[in-house]
C-alpha cells in the first residue's frame, strides 16, 4: 500500500458536502498494516472511549482517525472510505474545522498505516497543540457559508455547452438591470466587465464574484477540476443546471468512466437548496438520473415533447421546459405557458443547432426557476447571438465571399459531432464540408481516434491541426497522428493533410474553400486571430 496523496478540499465535494480531507492510497493494507493499525488504536484508546477495532481494512483506518481525533480532545469527523475508479484505488475522507490540524492528523494517520516511524504520544500532543492554535484566517475552510451569503447563485455545471449557457443566463439578466458577477473559463465579469482573465470556473472564480458590492446575482460557470482539486467555494447555490454529461478527460483526476464523471457533476445540483431549483436535461440519462436524490425541485427540459420522463414529470404537478411543434413550452403546476418559438432564439439556429437548443433550454429554465417572469426571458433569449461580442468562441458563424465558417469551442467528440451535423445544413448546392479537427492533448489517445473516426465518416475533406499552447504532456505530432489514425479507421484513404497550429489549418482551408463550401472549425486557441480575420472579411450571420 501507498500513499497517493492528502489534499484539503475546501468546500462541498464527491464525497461529502462539507469541506473533507482526502487520503488516497494505491493497494491495499496488508496484515501487517492491520495489526498497526489495530495496536495504535488500542493504545490512543485507553484513555478515551474510541471506537471499536474491526477486522476490515479501510474500516480501521476509518477508526484510527476517529481515535485521533478523539485522544487530542477534538470530537470524532464524519468519515467516509471507499474504492476509486482508479483500479486498486482507495479513499478515505473526512470533515475538518481546522486545515492544520487535520493535515497534521491525516499525515499521522497515514504514516501509521504505512509502517513509517512515528512517535505517537508527540503526534498527540502536536495535534493538541495545533487545536489550540489562533485562528489565522485560511486555518479555516475557504468555503462562503449560507449564513454569510446574500447572493443568489446560479451555478452551471456539464461536459459540453457550459460557457454558452453561463453566458445566456447572464445576458438574461443584465437585461432585467439586474448587476451580475459571472464566472467562466475566460475570466470573471462584473455585468459586462473583466475583471480577472483565465479559467475561473473553481473556488477562486466564486470568491470573486462574492467579494464584488452591490450584485444582485451570480453565475458560476463550474467545471470539474475545481471541484476535485478543491471542491465547491461555497456551500450551497440556489439553482443549479447540468447541460450533459458525455466522454471527456477521462483518465485524468481519477475519473476514468462518464459515470465517474456524472458523480463529480453531480455535486453542484446536490447542494442546490430544497427550495431552488435543479434544472436536469432529461435526454441525457445521466443527468436524468440526477433527479433521483437532488432535495431541490427538478425542473426538466427537453428539446422534444415525447420524452417519458418529461411528460410523467409534467402530469405530477412538475416543472418542465420542452420544444413542441418548434416553439419553447413552460409546464408548471399543471399548466403550460408558451414561451417563444425556436426561430425567435437565434443562437439555435431555428432550431438546427441541436446543442444550442439544449443550451437556450437550460439558461430559460433557470432564469424561470431564478424568479424571473416569462416575458423577460423571452426577450433575452431573443437578443443574445452567437456573435464575437456576445459568445466569443462558441459556434460564431460567418459567410465569407460565398463559402461559411463556423468557428466553434468543440474540444470533443460530442462537440465536433454536433458542429458536423450543423455545418452540413449550411451546405449549399455541390459544396463540401471541410473539418478542421484538433483539440488539446490531455485527452486519451482513443478519444482523440475518435475525432479522427467522426471526421472521415461525416466531412468531405478533414485537415487536422496539431497544438502549440494546450499539448499537456504530449509531444508535438502526437495529436495529429492519432486523430489520423482515426480518420483510417473511418475508411478514409490516402494522406489526409496535418498543419502545425490552428491559425496555419484555418488558411489552409480558406485557401481551398469555394462557393458553398462549409469550414466546421474545433477551435481552441487561437480564435482571437481567426475571428479577427473573419470580422474583417466575412459577414457574421448568427
Amino acid at each position: 500500500m501507498e500513499l497517493v496523496e492528502i489534499r484539503d478540499l475546501d468546500g462541498p465535494n464527491v464525497f461529502m458536502l462539507e469541506p473533507a480531507i482526502k487520503i488516497e492510497f494505491a493497494g491495499e493494507p496488508d496484515g501487517a498494516a492491520i495489526e498497526r493499525i489495530d495496536r495504535a488504536i488500542e493504545r490512543l484508546s485507553s484513555s478515551v472511549d474510541g471506537p471499536a477495532v474491526t477486522d476490515d481494512a479501510w474500516s480501521g483506518v476509518e477508526a484510527l482517525i476517529a481515535a485521533l481525533h478523539a485522544a487530542a480532545g477534538v470530537p470524532p469527523p464524519r468519515i467516509r472510505s471507499g474504492p476509486l475508479e482508479e483500479p486498486d484505488h482507495h479513499v478515505v475522507a473526512f470533515s475538518w474545522e481546522r486545515r492544520r490540524f487535520a493535515k497534521a492528523l491525516a499525515r499521522a494517520a497515514t504514516e501509521i498505516a504505512l509502517g513509517k516511524e512515528i512517535d505517537l504520544d508527540s503526534a498527540i500532543d502536536r495535534l493538541r497543540e495545533l487545536r489550540e492554535e489562533l485562528d489565522e484566517g485560511e486555518d479555516h475552510p475557504l468555503e462562503v457559508l449560507d449564513r454569510d451569503r446574500t447572493l443568489p447563485v446560479i451555478a452551471i455545471t456539464g461536459t459540453n455547452g457550459k460557457t454558452t449557457t453561463t453566458r445566456l443566463v447572464s445576458s438574461i439578466l443584465r437585461g432585467t438591470g439586474r448587476h451580475v458577477g459571472w464566472t467562466s473559463s475566460v475570466g470573471v465579469f462584473i455585468d459586462d466587465q473583466q475583471v480577472l482573465e483565465g479559467d475561473y470556473t473553481g473556488p477562486a472564480g466564486a470568491h470573486r464574484v462574492f467579494e464584488e458590492e452591490d450584485l444582485d446575482a451570480g453565475v458560476l460557470e463550474t467545471a470539474r477540476g475545481g471541484m476535485l482539486l478543491r471542491g465547491l467555494g461555497y456551500e450551497s447555490n440556489d439553482v443549479g443546471v447540468v447541460t450533459n454529461i458525455s466522454a471527456d478527460h477521462l483518465g485524468l483526476q481519477g475519473v476514468f468512466s462518464v459515470e465517474g464523471l456524472a458523480r463529480v457533476k453531480d455535486l453542484v445540483v446536490r447542494v442546490t437548496k430544497a427550495d431552488g431549483y435543479a434544472v436536469l436535461n432529461a435526454d441525457d440519462p445521466l443527468v436524468l438520473g440526477m433527479k433521483a436524490h437532488v432535495r431541490a425541485h427538478p425542473f426538466l427540459i427537453s428539446p422534444r415533447d415525447d420524452n417519458p420522463a418529461v411528460i410523467a414529470h409534467v402530469n405530477a404537478g412538475g416543472w418542465a421546459l420542452f420544444v413542441r411543434d418548434g416553439e419553447a413550452i413552460w409546464a408548471h403546476d399543471g399548466i403550460e405557458e408558451r414561451l417563444l418559438r425556436l426561430s425567435e432564439v437565434p443562437i439555435t439556429f431555428s432550431g438546427r443547432a441541436g446543442h444550442m437548443v439544449e443550451n437556450a433550454l437550460c439558461a430559460a429554465a433557470a432564469c424561470l426557476g431564478f424568479g424571473l417572469a416569462p416575458d423577460q426571458v423571452r426577450d433575452g433569449l431573443r437578443l443574445f447571438r452567437n456573435r464575437a461580442d456576445q459568445n466569443r468562441g462558441r459556434l460564431n458563424v460567418y459567410d465569407v465571399d460565398g463559402f461559411t465558417v463556423i468557428v466553434d469551442y468543440a474540444h470533443n467528440e460530442a462537440g465536433l459531432r454536433h458542429l458536423l451535423g450543423l455545418a452540413r445544413s449550411f451546405l449549399n448546392g455541390s459544396g463540401r464540408v471541410i473539418a478542421l479537427v484538433g483539440t488539446a492533448g490531455d485527452r486519451d489517445d482513443n478519444s482523440l481516434r475518435g475525432l479522427g473516426r467522426l471526421a472521415g465518416e461525416s466531412a468531405d475533406v478533414t485537415i487536422i491541426k496539431d497544438s502549440t499552447r494546450y499539448l499537456r504532456g504530449r509531444q508535438t505530432g502526437d495529436i495529429p497522428r492519432l486523430i489520423a489514425e482515426g480518420y483510417h479507421e473511418a475508411g478514409r484513404q490516402g494522406e489526409v493533410d496535418a498543419e502545425p497550429s490552428e491559425l496555419a489549418a484555418f488558411h489552409r482551408a480558406t485557401g481551398i474553400a469555394c462557393q458553398g463550401d462549409v469550414i466546421a472549425m474545433m477551435c481552441v486557441e487561437d480564435y482571437d486571430e481567426i475571428l479577427a480575420w473573419l470580422d474583417e472579411r466575412g459577414k457574421a450571420l448568427s
